[in-house]
C-alpha cells in the first residue's frame, strides 16, 4: 500500500493530477516578495524603521546568509518559481519575456501547489511585471491585477510626460524620488496591500488550503512613498558607505559603474555615480529608507489581516527579496553584479509549530525555497527541481545547509560565476564565445565585509583559493545541468 501511495504522489507531481486529500492539517502559504530589497531592515541591524519586518523575524527564523542566483528581477524570480538555476533555464534578462513559450512544461511553484489541491491566488510583482503573459496567469486559480499610481504629484507626472524615451522601445521615466502627502493606498503597493488583506480573509473563510502570493515593488526605483515615511528620517543623518572601492583585478565591465538603470530617471545627472554630488546621494539614500518603511507598513497590513482571519496558526509565512542592491557601495547604485551586496537577500520565514526567534547562519539559496515549501507542506518535490530543501533548519536553526551559495551574472560577451563560502567570495569571469577565463577575484569577507580587497595571490589564502576554485567549477556544472 505504501508503494502504491508513493507511486500516486509521483504521478500527481509529474502529470498534474490533483491530490484528493483533506484540507485539515495542510498549512497555507503566504508568499511575500519584495523588489530590490537588500537586508536593509532593523532586524538585520540596519538603521531603517521596520517594526513589522522585525516582528516577523522574531516570530520565525531570520536567514542571514541567503543569496539570489542572479542579481536582476526577471531571472531571479523565474529561477525561484521554476526551481532551476538561470544558467539551466537560459533566462538571464530582467524581464524574461515569453518564458512560458520557451518552457511550456516547466512545473512552477504555484502550479505544483495548485495541482496538489491548493487554491492559488497571486497579485503584484511575483514574476517580472504584474500583468500580461509574464505572470503566467493560466497557471494560477486567480491572478489579480491591482491598479494604482506610480507618481502622485502633478509635478512628477508632468516631468514624466515631458521626458523623452532613453531609446527606441523603452519607457520614459520621471523623477527618481517623490514625497507626496497622500494615503498609503494612493500608490500601487498600498493598493496591493489592501487587496492582499482582502484575499487573505476570503481564502481563510473558504476553508481550503491556499497559496497566496503578494509582490511589493518598493523599494524599486523610483523611490516614491507617502510623506509620513520620509518624515521618519532626518536626511542629514544619511551618509555614503565606506566601501567605495572595488577589489583590485575586478573587471570594469562587471562593476556596473555607470548604474544605467538609475541614470535613466529624469532628474539624475548624466555623470557617473562616483561623481554624484552629496545632496543627490543623500536624497537617494533617504528615498530608499522611506520606501522600505512604506513596504514595512504594507507588510503589516497583510500580517494583521492574517491574524484577523484566524488562519495564522496554520499558515507558513515567507518573505523574500529578489536580489540585493547597491546604495553607493563600490561607487555605484542598483544591482547587476556578483558583489556580495547585490547577491545577498533578506529571507524571513515563520512556520507554525517550528523554531521561532532564531537567526540562521546557514548558506541558503532562493532556488532552495521551492523544495523547502514542498517539504514543509508535505508535497512531493518535483524531479526537475535543482534547489535543496532547508526544511530541517526549522528544527535546528544552528545547523548548516550548503558549503557555498552560487550566483552568476552575464555581462555582454562575458559571464561571471561566483560563490559565497562561509568566509570568502570567489568569482571568475569567462569569455562566452570560447570559455576562456579572463579574471578572478577572492575576497576574505570576514576581514573585509565591504568587499574591496583581493587576496587571490596572498599565500595565506592559497588553501581557500584552491578550495573555492574547485567548488565553483562543480557549482557551475551543476547549475548548467539540463
Amino acid at each position: 500500500m505504501f508503494r502504491l501511495l508513493t507511486l500516486f504522489s509521483c504521478l500527481t507531481c509529474c502529470f498534474g493530477l490533483p491530490i484528493d486529500s483533506p484540507a485539515d492539517g495542510r498549512p497555507n502559504i503566504l508568499f511575500v516578495a519584495v523588489d530590490d530589497l537588500r537586508p536593509e531592515l532593523g532586524c538585520y541591524g540596519a538603521g531603517t524603521l521596520t517594526p513589522h519586518f522585525d516582528a516577523l523575524a522574531s516570530s520565525g527564523i531570520r536567514f542571514d546568509r541567503a543569496y539570489c542566483q542572479q542579481a536582476v528581477c526577471g531571472a531571479s524570480r523565474l529561477s525561484l518559481m521554476g526551481g532551476r538555476y538561470p544558467t539551466s533555464l537560459g533566462e538571464h534578462t530582467y524581464h524574461v519575456e515569453g518564458w512560458r513559450k520557451r518552457h511550456p512544461d516547466l512545473l512552477t511553484l504555484q502550479q505544483h501547489f495548485g495541482q496538489s489541491g491548493y487554491r492559488t491566488v497571486g497579485l503584484g510583482k511575483i514574476y517580472h511585471g504584474a500583468r500580461g503573459p509574464g505572470v503566467d496567469p493560466e497557471n494560477w486559480d486567480e491572478w489579480i491585477v491591482v491598479n494604482g499610481a506610480s507618481y502622485a504629484l502633478e509635478e512628477s507626472l508632468r516631468v514624466l510626460r515631458e521626458q523623452p524615451r532613453p531609446r527606441a522601445g523603452s519607457r520614459a521615466k520621471g523623477p527618481s524620488t517623490e514625497r507626496a502627502d497622500v494615503d498609503d493606498d494612493a500608490y500601487t503597493d498600498g493598493a496591493r496591500a489592501v487587496e492582499g488583506a482582502k484575499q487573505l480573509k476570503k481564502l481563510a473563510a473558504a476553508g481550503k488550503p491556499f497559496f497566496l502570493a503578494v509582490g511589493f515593488t518598493k523599494p524599486h526605483l523610483p523611490f516614491n512613498a507617502p510623506a509620513r515615511y520620509w518624515d521618519l528620517y532626518d536626511r542629514s543623518q544619511f551618509a555614503m558607505p565606506p566601501n567605495r572601492g572595488v577589489p583590485p583585478g575586478y573587471p570594469d565591465f562587471a562593476r556596473n559603474a555607470s548604474a544605467g538603470e538609475l541614470r535613466s530617471y529624469a532628474d539624475i545627472e548624466r555623470r557617473v555615480p562616483a561623481e554624484f554630488p552629496d545632496p543627490l546621494n543623500r536624497r537617494l539614500l533617504h528615498g530608499y529608507a522611506a520606501c522600505v518603511s512604506y513596504t514595512d507598513a504594507n507588510l503589516g497590513r497583510l500580517l494583521e489581516a492574517l491574524d484577523e482571519s484566524g488562519a495564522a496558526e496554520n499558515t507558513i509565512v515567507v518573505l523574500w527579496g529578489d536580489h540585493g542592491w547597491k546604495l553607493g557601495d563600490h561607487s555605484s547604485w542598483c544591482k547587476h553584479t556578483n558583489f556580495e551586496v547585490d547577491t545577498r537577500v533578506p529571507l524571513l520565514m515563520r512556520v507554525p509549530g517550528k523554531a521561532a526567534g532564531h537567526e540562521s547562519e546557514a548558506l541558503v539559496e532562493l532556488v532552495d525555497l521551492y523544495p523547502t515549501l514542498c517539504e514543509l507542506a508535505g508535497l512531493p518535490i518535483p524531479g526537475h527541481v535543482q534547489g535543496r530543501s532547508f526544511a530541517s533548519l526549522f528544527d535546528d536553526p544552528k545547523a548548516s545547509h550548503r558549503e557555498s551559495a552560487y550566483s552568476m551574472y552575464p555581462h555582454g560577451k562575458f559571464a561571471g560565476h561566483s560563490i559565497r563560502t562561509s568566509t570568502h567570495r570567489y568569482t571568475e569571469w569567462f569569455r562566452r564565445e570560447d570559455g576562456k577565463r579572463v579574471a578572478r577575484v577572492l575576497t576574505d569577507l570576514v576581514a573585509d565585509p565591504g568587499e574591496t580587497s583581493n587576496v587571490l595571490d596572498d599565500p595565506g589564502h592559497s588553501a581557500a583559493r584552491e578550495h573555492a576554485a574547485r567548488k565553483l567549477a562543480k557549482r557551475v556544472a551543476e547549475a548548467l545541468a539540463p
